[in-house]
Order: structure tokens, then C-alpha cells, then sequence
């Protein structure tokens, strides 16, 4: 992995289509081609058809099978200016932006390619968990359509539990924004189950549904707040990341419709929890691309 990569030596290394497949071929096998049937490391290339064939059980694969890039007719190179631009845009990019830039046929391609990028984000962080100190809130994201009521009791707008890495009350490390289905304490309970590690210490606003984690294996420490000093003085670091989310998600993409809430938010917790590592992001994101299952259109629209 690279320690940096500019604009220009990023155009100059991905020219061609040949160059970003032979370095996806690089990223995929980076200690030689392994058959995923029979494990067996030998192999024959097919020129004509780009694949690898198995020498001893005779399975052809492509170097994009079972990738982000499973079947694409978009070419590699657009591939990857998606992925560097998106990862390097800190408030993201529109997908009529991105539609624009790499002169994609339609935006029905640009929406699809983004959506595929943004999953295979999601399913890098998954399996990830907070632990030690944490700061803990509930918050509402809404569309441009539905203005509304602001906090608890909103109408048209999706829950959202928000949770920080605060290592000794200093500067954040790890976030995770998730959409939930409602605010009762058995769901904000099923969410830190998955997604903060037993024994970490929980910061939160005395609201009622987070009462009761100090039973559930955390330590608990609420605390009744009436006024915005208050709030910045227990809970600083959460508010600044959900604003900043709600800032990009309005800025950027002028409000989001709650069906594909969570792959926004996915996008906003991949870049902020890599912020230290800016200069790999696009070798980070792209092996995550290599990793992960794509996921078709019609399942993206159901």
C-alpha cells in the first residue's frame, strides 16, 4: 500500500484500463493467484477472456468475480476515478456530480456505481465495535420534503442512534451513525449489542430509553441537560458529528429519502472514522471494493 497518491500521479499510474486491471489482479491475489474452489495456486490465463483457469479443478474466474465490479460493462478506469473522487470528497459526492465528471451514460450507471461503493463501505466497518468511553445519542435525519418537527416526537424523519469513541474525553476516534426503527430501549439495546463491546462506558442525556444499559453490561452515566452549555460540556464531540453529517447530507445531496438513509451515513462513517489514514483512502476503499459482493439494481430499487 502506497503512503500517498496525488491528483496527477493518480491520473498518470490508472491511464488505462490494462493498468487498473493489472493492479486489481495485484490487490486481489498480492501473494499470487489462489483458486477459491480447491486452494490450489496454479493456473493457466485465458488472453482473450482475461480469466485465470484452475490446473487442477478447472475453475475460470476474472479478476472483478464476486467484487464490486461483478459483471460491469462501465470500464475499470471510471471505476476507479469513482472510488478516488468519492473517498477524497469529505462531504461526498452527488451522483450527478459524479455522473458529469466521468461522463457516464446515465445516471441510472452513476447511482448504481455509487450505491455499490457505499456498500462495500458498510460491510468493511460491520464487524467493527466501540469500546472504552463513549458518547452516546439519539438523533432524527429528515428530508428536504419534510422539514417538520425538530428531536423526539418528529414526524417523516428517521431515528438515528449516534455513538463516539472518546478515549480520555479527548478527541474522538471511532463513530457509528446507524438508522434504527424506533427509540425504545429493546432497540437502542439490540444496536449497542452489535455495535459497542460490553463494559464500555457510556455518556447520554437522561432520556428514558437509555436509563437501563447500566443492567444490560455498560457502565452508565446519564445526566439531565436544559440548555446548550450543558449539552456541549457532557456531550460535545456527538453533536459536532451528527452536525457535520446533517451538513454534508444538505450541503451535498440536498436531503436523502429514508430508504437509503443508512448507505449516506455509511459513507460519512467510513471517511470520518479513516480520517488519519487520507493518503490510503482510495487503496483502503478499493480493497474493500475487492472484498465485497456487489449488489444488483434491482435489489438496490426494492
Amino acid at each position: 500500500m502506497y503512503n500517498s497518491i496525488g491528483f496527477l500521479e493518480f491520473q498518470k499510474k490508472f491511464s488505462t484500463d490494462r493498468k487498473c486491471w493489472k493492479y486489481l489482479v495485484k490487490k486481489r491475489w498480492s501473494k499470487g493467484f489462489k483458486c477459491s474452489r480447491c486452494g490450489c495456486s496454479h493456473y493457466y490465463f485465458h488472453r482473450t477472456r482475461h480469466l485465470f483457469e484452475c490446473k487442477q479443478c478447472r475453475y475460470q474466474v476474472s479478476v472483478i468475480a464476486n467484487t464490486v465490479f461483478h459483471k460491469t460493462r462501465t470500464p475499470l478506469r471510471k471505476w476507479f476515478w469513482a472510488i478516488y473522487l468519492i473517498v477524497n470528497h469529505k462531504k461526498g459526492l452527488s451522483t450527478l456530480q459524479l455522473k458529469k465528471l466521468l461522463a457516464l451514460g446515465s445516471y441510472k450507471t452513476a447511482w448504481g456505481m455509487v450505491h455499490k461503493i457505499r456498500k462495500a463501505m458498510a460491510d468493511r466497518d460491520a464487524s467493527y465495535r466501540l469500546s472504552g468511553l463513549l458518547e452516546l445519542d439519539d438523533t432524527y435525519f429528515g428530508g428536504k420534503k419534510h422539514p417538520g418537527k425538530r428531536g423526539r416526537g418528529s414526524k417523516n424523519k428517521s431515528p438515528v442512534l449516534a455513538a463516539v469513541e472518546v478515549p480520555d474525553n479527548k478527541k474522538p476516534r471511532f463513530a457509528v451513525l446507524q438508522v434504527v426503527k424506533n427509540l425504545t430501549f429493546e432497540e437502542v439495546e439490540s444496536h449497542l449489542k452489535n455495535k459497542v463491546k460490553k463494559l464500555s462506558i457510556l455518556k447520554t442525556d437522561a432520556y428514558k430509553s437509555f436509563y437501563s444499559l447500566n443492567e444490560k453490561g455498560y457502565y452508565h452515566y446519564p445526566k439531565v441537560m436544559s440548555d446548550e452549555q450543558k449539552i456541549r460540556t457532557h456531550l460535545p464531540w456527538i453533536h459536532t458529528i451528527v452536525a457535520n453529517a446533517k451538513n454534508a447530507i444538505r450541503a451535498t445531496f440536498h436531503g436523502v429519502s429514508s430508504k437509503h438513509l443508512q448507505r449516506y451515513l455509511d459513507e460519512f462513517n467510513y471517511r470520518f472514522n479513516r480520517r488519519f489514514w487520507e493518503p490510503q483512502l482510495f487503496d483502503r476503499l478499493l480493497y474493500a471494493c475487492i472484498l465485497t459482493n456487489t449488489i444488483t439494481f434491482s435489489e438496490l430499487v426494492e
